[in-house]
């Protein structure tokens, strides 16, 4: 075995696979011996990456993505073998002797980055930077634990460092390092700014962004597109927030470096920044292998900022994820919000929890355009819908909640509005179709009707009225809405109880034909003694319950909305006095327990449906 072959497998024998692919992908248990999460080479939403832990390799059904330990890092990281091996034996401290140094170009750029690190954090306090970093309100040990630094202003400081220590020009220019001008003269990039250090998510220096200290343009300026730096695939902090938000399932997406580093400081462990001006699917993709639920953008304080960011939010990304839009309080940025004082503090924390459903935005927007009064309008609104109506997924809560809109703002039966959507060619809407997808007036709720066959029920055999209408109004919960099966009790009292009133009073009601089918249909089957009356109510009753108990949880869902914008407001308000501040961020945090609560339940439910669903397909296969 040569020297290079025994190296490799006392690396191999020592790295952790499971730790090593853990740095990039959530996994979970996934039977014995093995890990799965989402696949880190491709997009997919259902996890088909394994690890398998005890045999050392990783596979991933979805694409045919294969191999061990050394495999994984050249393909995440975009090394060649030789520096695979070289990072691994430092991973583990093992060295690697007998290869050819520098046969990977990223790996070069990697040390010509840590190098100007070096030198830039070395000049922190030869300029302003260290008191405009504190100014801002930001502690020596931020400064410190983010290598934040100084680029002197002057044309060739970097440059002429470098040169010393053995760097080509030619490299720190392909680093994005250095300029040049037209005439082939080189120079600094970074001049005269406070240096903050870019990470990628395995937490590898890939580039910088300085923020100018004088007058100059502009404020900020990057690392330009280099080999390692690709902008659109990177999140400023995501190295140090993985942990935290692989913990809670939330990020929390600002603008600005300095919003990063101030939201870190003060406890908001899970906040990162995106590059540009909008999450991107690549950053999606980061996000989402970090098994991301909740994503909250923000990026502006007024909410014509808030508008453009939704606006501009790459869809894919708002299905991917429950999407906020978040308002910082008080006109501020969340970095000015946080390092403020406590109670702007508290009031960014509010802000998080108050944030604005993508979902409703979505469809407020739409809204806007079309007149929705008309058949016209309304055509055009759900053509224009219709790709985020259509469900994904088994469970797609992101198209339940816009259906769930569209019905209620356009008075749409939901079970006609589900139909159309499943049509072969649910293009094909015209004025008149969308007449017949509307409410009618004398259609029956699935509780009201569900009522109206108890009714029917209970008066198949007089002599056994009294005690089934005893039953029927026990199962109502004490929270239940208004009831045909209250209203009917009491019709019993009127009547005195004599069935051929009772009978005569609830013709002349609304829902008769419904009461007298079902009345008339169960008394055959009784006939025929195919009929157990018991235990139809029963089963009948069990479904009124579980009608009632979901409609009381919508009410109190609304009221607790309600409640959470009107407390907002308040603290949005720059005038609410101290005391009022206080009492309504105790009351918020009460309603947002309470809602969160009530989200675990349907988070829970919607787990449920996806594993028993789960339970049947594998019941098929």
């Amino acid at each position: 075995m040569s020297e290079v072959d025994d190296v490799k497998e006392r690396i191999r024998a020592r790295v952790d696979l499971a730790q090593l692919v853990g740095e990039t992908v959530a996994l979970k248990p996934a039977g014995r011996g093995q890990l799965k999460g989402l696949c880190p080479f491709h997009a997919e939403r259902t996890p088909s990456f394994h690890v398998h832990v005890d045999r050392g390799f990783f596979y991933c059904f979805g694409c045919g993505a294969k191999g061990d330990v050394f495999e994984f890092v050249m393909r995440t990281q975009g090394l060649e073998f030789v520096d695979a091996l070289k990072l691994l034996g430092e991973r583990v401290g093992i060295e690697v002797r007998g290869v050819a140094p520098g046969q990977g170009r990223r790996r070069d750029l990697l040390e010509v980055n840590q190098a100007a690190l070096a030198w830039f954090r070395a000049r922190l306090d030869d300029g302003p930077a260290r008191a405009y970093l504190r100014e801002r309100g930001l502690t020596d040990a931020t400064i410190e634990t983010w290598e934040l630094g100084y680029a002197p202003d002057g044309w060739d400081g970097l440059l002429k460092h470098l040169l010393t220590q053995g760097v080509r020009d030619d490299d720190l220019l392909e680093a994005g390092l250095l300029s040049e001008n037209e005439r082939g003269r080189r120079y600094d990039r970074f001049r005269d700014r406070v240096m903050f250090p870019i990470r990628d998510g395995l937490g590898r220096l890939v580039g910088f962004a300085g923020r100018v200290l004088g007058d100059a343009v502009p404020k900020y300026l990057n690392t330009p597109e280099t080999p390692l730096f690709k902008k659109g695939e990177l999140l400023y902090g995501l190295d140090k927030a993985r942990a935290a938000v692989r913990e809670t399932g939330e990020v929390v997406v600002v603008e600005g470096y300095m919003d990063v580093l101030a939201l870190h400081q003060t406890g908001f462990g899970n906040a990162v920044a995106a590059l540009g001006a909008n999450l991107t699917k690549e950053q999606a993709e980061l996000l989402a292998r970090l098994d991301v639920q909740r994503v909250q953008l923000a990026f502006d304080a007024d909410e014509a900022g808030q508008r453009a960011v939704l606006a501009g939010l790459e869809q894919s990304v708002g299905r991917r994820f429950l999407v906020q839009a978040v308002r910082v309080p008080r006109g501020k940025d969340p970095a000015d919000a946080v390092l403020g004082g406590d109670a702007d503090r508290e009031a960014f924390a509010a802000a998080l929890r108050t944030g604005t459903s993508e979902v409703a935005f979505r469809f407020q927007r739409v809204l806007a355009q079309h007149d929705a009064s008309t058949p016209r309008g309304q055509r055009a609104l759900l053509l224009e819908l219709l790709p985020a109506l259509q469900a994904r997924d088994v469970v797609d809560p992101v198209a339940a909640e816009l259906r769930r809109l569209v019905a209620d703002h356009l008075a749409l039966d939901p079970a006609r509005l589900d139909q159309w959507l499943a049509s072969q060619r649910p293009q094909r809407l015209d004025e008149t179709s969308v007449r017949g997808l509307r409410r009618r007036e004398e259609d029956l709720t699935p509780l009201r009707a569900l009522e109206l066959e108890v009714v029917g029920l209970v008066l198949l055999e007089p002599a056994h009225l009294r005690e089934r209408v005893r039953r029927a109004l026990a199962a109502l919960p004490v929270e239940a809405a208004e009831s045909e099966l209250v209203a009917f009790a009491e019709l019993c009292e009127r009547c005195g109880w004599r069935d051929a009133e009772i009978v005569a009073a609830v013709q002349a009601r609304d829902g008769a034909d419904r009461v007298l089918e079902r009345l008339l249909s169960q008394a055959t089957d009784a006939e025929d003694a195919r009929l157990d009356v018991d235990l139809r109510l029963d089963q009948l009753l069990s479904r009124v319950r579980e009608h009632h108990v979901e409609a009381g949880r919508r009410g109190r869902q609304a009221r607790l909305m309600q409640r959470l914008e009107a407390l907002a407001a308040k603290v949005h308000d720059a005038d609410t006095p101290r005391e009022e501040l206080e009492a309504a961020y105790a009351e918020l945090a009460e309603v947002q327990g309470a809602l969160a609560a009530r989200e675990g339940e349907r988070r829970l439910r919607s787990a449920g449906t996806l594993r028993r669903l789960e339970g049947k397909r594998r019941g098929r296969a």
